[in-house]
């Protein structure tokens, strides 16, 4: 059976990883090495909004006009729709962490404000975690070596374990968030490594030298996994279901629930 080092020996990686059972004990992986959050800083960002609305600082249905200037490449639907369209804050929510949407995501940091979704991220306990720039946003020297975020696996595990025991705001926010993560369109890391018949509600990141997985994770019985994997350090791969980064996830998933 493979271990956790020889993945990393297999796929030419650095694996970090929390996998919290929440009636077990924890299986950690160099858990709190920073590494690179990708589009897994989307996470907190959905969190931030969630609980604005929650305070009536914001609505769900208030509208955000497409400013062609907040258009970027990568994933995403609203950078080929027509300037002017006016998505809700809830379509903005749900297209920036089901399919990762770049534009989307923009368009929230530019309305929320990168201080203070990072002074809510320090809120939320996560003490190693950092929104640094919008996405495609050129790097400045305080950005380095990380790029868009920087986190941790235990940061990341803490929040969605916050979110699945309903420690995040009331009870239909928290509700919308595990909804939202359930319906991530992202499935070829963690979920293709899970038994089947398990479920998955998660966030997804990917760069050319890495592919990063986080989610909730529940077997037919009811038992609930949080788990945060980040697979980082790859040499450039072509972007593809066979990515190894994606091999490595899904990998890390079989081992940990013993398929």
């Amino acid at each position: 059976m493979p271990t956790l080092r020889s993945l990393e020996g297999q796929y030419k990686a650095q694996i970090s990883l929390l996998w919290q059972p929440l009636d077990g004990n924890a299986t950690a992986y160099h858990a709190d090495r920073p590494v690179k959050t990708a589009s897994i800083i989307k996470l907190p960002i959905l969190v931030h909004a969630a609980l604005l609305v929650d305070t009536g600082e914001l609505n769900w249905e208030q509208r955000v006009p497409l400013d062609p200037s907040a258009v970027v490449p990568g994933m995403g639907v609203l950078r080929y729709l027509d300037a002017g369209i006016t998505p809700t804050l809830r379509d903005l929510c749900v297209l920036m962490t089901i399919i990762s949407d770049n534009t989307a995501t923009n368009m929230l940091i530019d309305m929320l404000g990168i201080d203070q979704i990072n002074a809510r991220i320090v809120a939320l306990g996560m003490t190693q975690t950092r929104l640094n720039r919008k996405v495609f946003s050129p790097n400045t020297p305080k950005c380095l070596p990380w790029g868009l975020g920087v986190t941790t696996a235990r940061d990341t595990v803490n929040l969605l374990q916050n979110i699945v025991t309903g420690q995040i705001g009331t009870p239909a926010t928290n509700q919308f968030l595990r909804d939202t993560l359930a319906r991530q369109l992202d499935r070829v890391g963690f979920p293709r490594g899970i038994p089947s018949g398990w479920s998955y509600a998660g966030k997804t990141g990917s760069d050319d030298d890495l592919r990063n997985d986080c989610g909730i994770i529940t077997a037919p019985d009811g038992t609930i996994v949080v788990a945060a994997c980040f697979v980082q350090a790859l040499a450039e791969a072509p972007s593809s279901v066979d990515h190894p980064g994606l091999k490595a996830l899904a990998d890390v998933a079989a081992l940990m629930t013993g398929v």
